[in-house]
């Protein structure tokens, strides 16, 4: 596979290159009840974790980071990729001119493959505050058509106000699929929001507005708006406006579907989905957490049973699934800098898989037991949410099995059950 630096990487490569120090991630399950996969962007703790808070060091720092929001875990259809909100964050310590930092950031995004002629800026300032931003974008060369007064936009974080320093937001049209109702030849002219940009100088403290005594500059810059889904001319992943490819996984997803390949997956799973998911799994195993029922343990639980369940739908063995953990190590930590997976991990890794694969046997039996798929409307349904809220098997699984017993549950049926259920789980009295 022809090797090529992913878009975001080379953002952050630039940074460094201009005084940012390099950091690792920050706190890989926040203290929220572990609903993220490091700490978020949209956390006050995100900004205070680069900047070295309670003592902020003077400089710049620069991090990747990765979001994993298990808020809701889908069942039916299969959920879409867990680490869909991957991105670069960097902030820098002490006062400086608008029109070096910015021209920071600028220098970061042309070497990115984004340059300012395809950009537009969204000022959000106080009336003392904008005239010298605007003069700094004008001086660095932007348009003065590029730069427009706005309001917030949903996907900037909250803690970026106008109140506290002036705040950008850097957009660019779309050059693919952005909506449901888009096609290829999409022309509704939506646009992407590439960074969100700060200049906080004063802070709030008891309803009070007052300068800080050490200004910030931060930037938060988003990975699928930075770049296109890419896939390599020589993958073996098929192309396709099915198949996008993130470009921190494309080397990772070309090993999957050799994987694949090799185990004779003509077609079934999405390499991409593997790739996703796996990415994640093995960063949680990474960091020694054991699969378990409930928290960050169950967050990894459910990564590692959804790629057996992917594997098992497609009727590939579910134990291929450490193969996949394993092509995960070398294609997507490895290259990342991310140390290797302990022994202890795999062994995590191995009592997981075989509990799986029990739960996989005892669900198989029990659903096709004589007697257990009734004619009545709505009974195959029933049974099919009891295996998934009692004994852990996957919806997706038991549906095939159904298949192959000549039962087809609709899909109506199954939300009607699956929604009984939790009512009656919800109404039962604590233990």
């Amino acid at each position: 596979m022809r090797e090529s630096v992913p878009q975001v990487s080379a953002f952050a490569e630039c940074l460094v290159r201009l005084g940012y120090r390099r950091l690792p991630p920050g706190p890989l399950l926040a203290r929220d009840g572990g609903a993220t996969l490091f700490t978020s962007v949209s956390a006050p703790a995100w900004r205070r974790f680069l900047t070295g808070h309670p003592r902020p060091e003077p400089g710049g720092a620069v991090v990747l980071q990765w979001v994993l929001n298990t808020s809701r875990l889908a069942h039916l259809p299969p959920g879409s990729p867990p680490s869909a909100q991957r991105t670069v964050g960097a902030a820098w310590t002490g006062r400086r001119p608008y029109q070096e930092a910015l021209g920071d950031v600028l220098d970061a995004l042309r070497e990115a493959g984004t340059p300012p002629d395809d950009l537009t800026f969204l000022l959000r300032a106080e009336p003392q505050d904008g005239p010298p931003v605007t003069a700094a974008l004008r001086g660095l060369g932007v348009r003065p058509g590029s730069i427009v007064r706005g309001t917030r936009l949903p996907d900037a974080p909250l803690r970026m106000e106008p109140e506290l320093g002036p705040c950008l937001t850097v957009r660019r049209r779309s050059q693919g699929v952005a909506f449901a109702h888009c096609d290829g030849q999409c022309s509704c002219g939506c646009h992407l929001s590439v960074a969100h940009i700060q200049f906080a100088e004063r802070r709030r403290t008891a309803g009070r507005v007052t300068p800080l005594r050490r200004p910030l500059f931060e930037v938060i810059v988003s990975e699928h708006a930075l770049t296109q889904p890419i896939v390599p001319s020589d993958s073996p992943v098929p192309v396709g406006r099915s198949t996008p490819v993130p470009p921190l996984l494309g080397r990772l997803t070309a090993g999957i579907a050799e994987l694949l390949a090799l185990a004779g997956a003509a077609a079934g799973p999405s390499p991409v989905f593997l790739a996703d998911v796996s990415s994640a799994a093995s960063l949680l195993l990474g960091e020694g957490l054991a699969p378990g029922p409930r928290g960050g343990p169950y967050v990894l639980r459910w990564l590692i049973r959804t790629i057996g369940t992917e594997l098992a739908r497609h009727g590939l063995p579910p134990a291929l699934l450490t193969s996949v953990i394993a092509t995960a190590e070398f294609a997507y930590r490895a290259p990342l800098g991310f140390p290797e997976l302990s022994a202890r991990s795999w062994v995590y890794m191995a009592e997981e898989r075989d509990a799986f694969l029990r739960v996989l046997v005892r669900g198989r039996n029990l659903l096709l037991r004589p007697g257990a798929l009734s004619d009545r409307p709505g009974e195959a349904a029933r049974q099919l949410t009891r295996l998934w809220s009692e004994r852990g098997v996957p919806l997706a699984l038991s549906l095939r099995w159904c298949r192959e017993a000549g039962v087809e549950p609709s899909l109506l049926q199954l939300a009607l059950a699956e929604l009984a259920d939790e009512t009656r789980h919800r109404h039962e009295p604590a233990p």
